[in-house]
């Protein structure tokens, strides 16, 4: 009898899957999708896999991924901004507003519809395969009649949303991924050295840098080769362009900002690596390049793009610079195929100057910024009852903090989140409030939405234990999670509204961020067809003490349903 995964025979199925459930942005991008159910277990696809006696695999395939989320929450946040999608975290006085009150409850339903089309055509003797991966995305009820990227599901519908994800050609010379693939055009790109076109999504969000740095499509040209124990991986993408001096100095030439990876890794014993990482950023924009064009401008001195991915701005204007970065990471037994205990974690560190280019730096402003930044994560699972969903996990992460923003150095991480709506998303957290919900299309707010916290660093401790009350179809998950800024965070300006008018109050913030206690409840009705509820409740800590916007612990209800059809 054929097993419950044989579509997933030929490494094209893998990428399908490992598409849809990665990060998914819109323009401007919208957060990270959903898990699989089961996806996490998928057999890791080799050239020897055995496929006898299983049909060949088309030349065109289509696969359709349908997820719509029901929502009841007192984190109010305006998606007005971004024209249908609330970014950021809780409290800031700026982008999406997210703001908590007793009486500040909200309810909404949003959907998403993504197709992957993949072409590989017989003439080309598997030496080149086709992808194209689109998304329509919106909140019911939000718009109709109109042409606009995150809006739709009002009366008469006739909307027009189409939004571009990835249209690349993947380059196998060899015939075989894993010994060598080029991957050219618009593609995931990702802080895994894993191939994310035969790489189930559930490897890379669990390995590598757990996309805490980047994590986001992007156009450019990337390769990634194994042999034996050794695998490697380099890319290069233009993340932006610029004219900052066309107007005033009449000069067309384009100024860019990009990054350049290289990633090795080896296998110690199968299912246990050891990776070392080198990036390198360059940024010679001047911050005029756009994270939302037209509207946002990236870059590390954006006043603009701070209050929607959470990290902190430097204070310097037309900022030029470059940013090295230094890691390694290890995973072990990550799918339990070798035991019952699991381990992952990186260490990363990135180091730099950005220099403002404005001949007279104003008041308040700096001339230059030196960056030092530290982030270290570690996670471990033990895999205790019957079904591989029995598992408890402990999962830690750290990263430096800057006490003082206004000088002339930052201490914390740089991610990409300083250049795009988000660059970047901590996807394996396992939370619901204190990080983001994954599971979500135009909404993607929390305490923390970039591992810096927004320059303040981050302390951060995770447990959580599930139990397949029926195997393999009846999942529940408990979570308990603590969140900390690694520095005393400045004291701040802030306003209070009250029946007289706008008072002007000054804040001075404690370092506990919030405990959360989540559960979530999944109903696998079908394969890969999945309805769940999800709670989460904070108690928010002195972080948020005399804060203006933030009057209740959040809390918020979810529920879900997934499907992927072939």
């Amino acid at each position: 009898m054929t097993s419950p995964v044989a579509p997933f025979r030929w490494a094209g199925s893998l990428a399908l899957i490992a598409l849809l459930a990665a990060p998914a942005f819109a323009g401007p991008p919208s957060p990270p999708g959903v898990y699989v159910p089961g996806g996490e277990h998928l057999p890791e696809h080799t050239d020897e896999t055995a496929r006898e006696g299983e049909p060949e695999a088309p030349e065109l395939s289509l696969l359709n991924y349908f997820f719509t989320r029901a929502t009841v929450t007192n984190m109010v946040a305006d998606p007005a901004g971004l024209r249908g999608v609330s970014l950021g975290p809780i409290g800031l006085n700026a982008g999406s507003f997210v703001g908590v009150g007793d009486d500040s409850t909200a309810a909404y339903v949003e959907q998403r519809w993504i197709p992957v089309i993949t072409y590989a055509p017989a003439f080309a003797d598997n030496v080149a395969t086709f992808r194209a991966q689109f998304e329509v995305d919106y909140t019911w009820g939000i718009a109709s009649n109109t042409v606009q990227n995150n809006q739709g599901g009002g009366i008469n519908a006739d909307q027009v949303n189409i939004q571009t994800k990835n249209v690349n050609v993947s380059l196998t010379p060899f015939r075989s991924p894993s010994k060598l693939a080029i991957i050219v055009g618009t593609q995931s790109i990702y802080d895994s050295m894993y191939d994310p076109t035969v790489t189930s999504v559930f490897d890379i969000v669990r390995t590598g840098y757990k996309l805490t740095f980047f994590g986001t499509e992007g156009t450019g040209i990337s390769l990634y080769s194994r042999y034996d124990a050794h695998r490697w991986k380099l890319s290069w993408m233009p993340l932006g362009a610029s004219q900052p001096n066309k107007a005033l100095e009449n000069d067309p030439n384009f100024e860019w900002l990009w990054m350049g990876t290289a990633d090795y890794a080896f296998t110690l014993t199968p299912g246990t690596e050891i990776g070392l990482s080198y990036w390198h950023l360059s940024d010679e924009t001047q911050g005029e390049a756009f994270a939302f064009q037209g509207l946002i401008r990236n870059g590390p001195s954006s006043i603009q793009l701070w209050p929607f991915t959470g990290i902190r701005p430097f204070p310097m204007d037309k900022a030029t610079g470059d940013v090295h970065y230094i890691g390694a990471n290890f995973h072990h037994n990550i799918k339990f195929n070798r035991g019952p205990l699991a381990a992952s974690g990186f260490v990363m560190y990135n180091t730099g100057r950005f220099e403002s280019q404005r001949e007279d730096i104003a008041e308040g402003k700096q001339a230059a910024v030196d960056i030092g930044g530290l982030a270290a994560d570690l996670e471990l699972a033990y895999n205790w009852g019957y079904t591989r969903d029995d598992v408890i996990t402990l999962h830690g992460i750290y990263t430096t903090g800057d006490d003082d923003p206004l000088d002339d150095s930052y201490d914390s991480v740089l991610t990409l989140n300083y250049y795009g709506l988000p660059g970047a998303v901590f996807f394996d957290h396992k939370t619901l409030l204190l990080f983001p919900f994954i599971s979500t299309i135009g909404n993607y707010t929390g305490a923390v939405t970039d591992i810096s916290n927004q320059g303040h660093g981050l302390t951060a401790a995770i447990a959580t234990a599930a139990w397949d009350i029926i195997p393999h179809t009846l999942n529940l998950k408990v979570g308990t999670a603590f969140g900390r800024a690694s520095v005393d965070p400045p004291e701040e300006s802030d306003v209070r509204r009250t029946d007289e008018g706008n008072e002007d109050i000054v804040r001075d913030p404690g370092q506990n961020i919030g405990l959360e206690l989540n559960a979530e409840l999944k109903w696998h009705l079908r394969y890969l067809m999945t309805v769940g509820l999800h709670v989460g409740w904070m108690k928010r800590l002195d972080y948020y003490d005399d804060h203006p916007r933030v009057t209740a612990d959040p809390w918020a209800a979810f529920t879900t349903f997934t499907w992927y059809a072939f």
